[in-house]
């Protein structure tokens, strides 16, 4: 440090380019004061030299000497106490050049006195004692300034002129012969102390670089080793290096952690076999597992690739060893936890093959089951069924009691159909509320046994949190390879033959035949002429009147879709709208529906409306919905409040936020709403109160036993009267006869529908019945 801040004096207290560099330079004259010891004893020397000369010689210049000389110790005592009472840490380089230059000027007016002194003893006088202490004294202390500033050459020569140049002038001019010798020898000292200075001080400079080389390299190689260490031991994995003899070079701190060893075998130098000695003795692994890894490492030394081993340890960890060659014939081995990566892979593996909710085989696993069954059918000729369960009712009990409770059932169900099936049988869940089965080596009178168990483990009452669940569960069912010889076929056999089960009343199981495959080829040969019929204008509407039991008079007519087919006639709307609904038909066959029945009813009589019937599947497009009853309304010139859409309670059950958004929005039109067909479903009386209706419409089944049933007549009586408090219409449909009219009425009914005020009718035929009568 101190040769450091010398080199930094010798450069004028700046770094290269001229830029001062404040710090070091406060350091390095701090150092100057930082030792009164050091200048206290040269300064009495100093006060001696010219006092002794006086005693000898008795001159009165030696005592004017003596009390410059004490005048100067004085001020650089004083400037020496003055500079350590105060604090230099806020100083400028201002005054910090100020307190260097008052140093430098303190020694060199010092230096210069004695010189002085030496030079007038010398000289002036032929006294030895005077002439003795003079020049020994010069040149102690010049050697003093040459030893102590060798790292501040200017300082030293400086001095060594001050003190030396006036004693080598004064030999010269004494008048002994021999002293003037002596003061040529002396100039040469001089130079030769200004050499040595200049010598040592290159010395120092280059052992200071050494020494600023020599730590910075030992920074760097300790620093490359912290980094090192920090490397090895932030690593996740365990690492070891061993060298041709298995003795262990290196390891970091998981590779310890990982096999539980102790401090004393992670040292260099550690064998091999001492580590694996331990981990067999505190059954860290087994014996077994020892020899393959042994194996392992034998492999290595002698294929010099690299290999990897998995083992699990006694305490349920998972490690992935491998050992591959390193420098001079060593090893590495690494070691790496795969315990969470081996778990997740597992959960993966689990989440690809198997359903989440039901832990069930999902749909990629059967497809590799039926593909393995197929297979297998193959070799040995074994047969096998396909069983499709649906639950029935699923749907109403998720969108009602919520996606908790559907869940809940879900995994109960599969529960259930585990019981009812065998162990070797494959049970997948083949999403939302279907399941599939797989029974190997089944004959026709096994698989219904077990169809029949899984119908009766269904039709047993959920209990979820309290509220009671019915479903049941409807199968279809097709043997291989009669009924398909490949997946494809067989699976599309048995959801036709589950179809047919759901159809004849559901909670039933159905085998397939060939007949149901003509059935749904007609199915699909409908769809096909269907899409072709809504192009070519064969779909056409049929108007039913509804009227006002007082009045006896038409106020609606409810338009009423038909095919009539170039080949099979006029078919049944039964059996063309669900094939619309399921084909995704229906959207654009209800937009034509509303815009015809517009044009319609546009040229009927002023109080008359028409209603027009909306499936559930057209309010999933409510922005096409809206936009097309607007352009209906638009283009007919038909007033909004004689034009109503019916709707069935499926709607609100599927999404009743949606149902009212678009019920809201298309009412704020003028248009009006009924519900449809109450009474056959859930048949909530809160819908009445809680959705926009102005008409309700009692299903036709009650009219029928209106007679005979003092239910229905309560349930005709019961919605007439609430309807009648929340102003709303009712509507009885079916009525036939006279006596069921006078019924409905009677009950409170205010409007019916039914055969006995007309069929439905095409619009050409109520025109002519209209002209008839002379009705524009």
């Amino acid at each position: 440090m101190a040769v450091a801040l010398k080199r930094f004096m010798a450069a004028g207290g700046r770094r290269q380019g001229g830029e001062v560099d404040l710090t070091g330079y406060t350091l390095l004259v701090g150092s100057l004061f930082s030792s009164p010891a050091s200048i206290v004893p040269g300064c009495i020397a100093g006060i001696l030299t010219p006092f002794l000369c006086w005693v000898s010689t008795g001159m009165g210049i030696f005592m004017s000497l003596t009390v410059l000389v004490t005048l100067i110790v004085v001020l650089r005592i004083m400037t020496v106490i003055t500079y350590r009472r105060r604090n230099h840490a806020d100083d400028d380089y201002a005054q910090t050049r100020r307190w260097d230059r008052d140093y430098f000027l303190g020694a060199t007016a010092f230096s210069a006195a004695l010189g002085y002194n030496c030079y007038v003893a010398l000289a002036h006088t032929d006294d030895p004692a005077a002439h003795i202490t003079s020049v020994a004294s010069t040149i102690a202390l010049a050697s003093g300034y040459v030893a102590r500033n060798a790292g501040r050459p200017k300082f030293v020569a400086v001095q060594l002129l001050t003190f030396c140049i006036p004693m080598a002038f004064g030999l010269i001019e004494a008048h002994n012969p021999y002293y003037n010798y002596i003061g040529y020898f002396a100039i040469l000292y001089v130079a030769a102390n200004i050499a040595i200075t200049n010598s040592l001080h290159r010395n120092l400079l280059a052992l200071s670089d050494a020494n600023k080389q020599s730590k910075a390299l030992a920074s760097a190689l300790h620093s490359q080793n912290l980094t090192l260490d920090a490397a090895l031991n932030t690593m996740i994995g365990g690492l070891a290096m061993f060298d041709r003899n298995l003795k262990l070079a290196v390891s970091n701190a998981p590779h310890g952690t990982l096999y539980g060893l102790p401090e004393t075998l992670t040292l260099p130098g550690t064998p091999l076999t001492a580590i694996a000695r331990f981990l067999i003795e505190r059954q860290v692994i087994a014996q077994d597992q020892l020899g393959d890894l042994r194996a392992a490492l034998t492999d290595v030394q002698a294929t010099q690739q690299a290999v990897s081993r998995e083992l699990a340890t006694r305490n349920g960890h998972v490690l992935v060893v491998t050992f591959a060659p390193a420098a001079e014939g060593g090893i590495l081995m690494l070691t790496e936890d795969a315990t969470e990566r081996k778990a997740a892979e597992a959960r993966i593996e689990q989440m690809a093959r198997f359903d989440e909710l039901t832990g069930l085989a999902n749909r990629f696993e059967y497809n590799t089951q039926i593909a393995d069954a197929f297979a297998r059918h193959a070799r040995t000729g074994e047969g096998f069924a396909l069983l499709y369960l649906d639950l029935d009712g699923f749907k109403q009990v998720n969108d009602s009691l919520g996606h908790d409770v559907g869940d809940h059932v879900l995994k109960e169900t599969a529960s259930r159909l585990r019981r009812a099936s065998r162990g070797d049988d494959t049970l997948a869940r083949f999403g939302g509320d279907e399941f599939l089965l797989i029974l190997p080596a089944c004959d026709h009178s096994a698989v219904t046994a077990i169809a029949q168990r899984m119908i009766d483990v269904m039709a047993r009452v959920f209990d979820v949190d309290g509220k009671t669940v019915y479903v049941t569960a409807s199968v279809g069912i097709a043997m291989a390879p009669l009924d398909g010889e490949n997946p494809a076929d067989l699976l599309r056999h048995a959801d036709t033959a589950l179809y047919k089960a759901k159809a004849a009343g559901r909670n039933t199981l159905m085998f397939f035949n060939p007949s149901m495959a003509e059935e749904m080829l007609e199915r699909h040969e409908i769809e096909n002429d269907l899409r072709q019929a809504y192009g070519k204008g064969e779909l056409e509407l049929h108007y039913q009147p509804i009227v006002d039991l007082k009045t006896q008079k038409i106020v609606s007519r409810e338009a009423l879709m038909r095919w009539r087919h170039p080949t099979r006639g006029l078919v049944p709307p039964g059996v063309f709208i669900p094939i619309a609904e399921k084909s995704g038909l229906i959207a654009g066959m209800g937009d034509w529906a509303i815009r015809q029945a517009c044009r319609d009813a546009a040229g009927w009589e002023p109080g008359i409306g028409v209603s027009v019937n909306v499936s559930p599947l057209q309010f999933r497009e409510p922005r096409r919905l809206i936009e097309t009853v607007k352009g209906a309304l638009l283009a007919a010139h038909l007033e909004p409040r004689r034009l109503m859409l019916e709707v069935t309670e499926s709607l609100l059950i599927e999404d009743d936020k949606l149902a009212l958004s678009v019920l809201d929005e298309l009412r704020a039109l003028g248009v009006t709403f009924a519900l449809d067909d109450f009474g056959t479903g859930y048949s909530s009386l809160a819908y009445l109160s809680t959705y926009p209706f102005a008409q309700v419409k009692i299903d036709q089944s009650f009219a029928r036993k209106v007679h005979t049933s003092e239910a229905s007549k309560a349930v005709i009586e019961a919605v007439c009267q609430l309807g009648l408090r929340l102003q709303v219409n009712v509507v009885v449909e079916g009525i036939e006869t006279d006596q069921q009219r006078i019924a409905v009425q009677f009950l409170g009914a205010h409007r019916a529908q039914g055969f006995l005020f007309g069929r439905p009718e095409p619009l050409a035929s109520i025109e002519a019945r209209s002209q008839k009568r002379g009705v524009a």
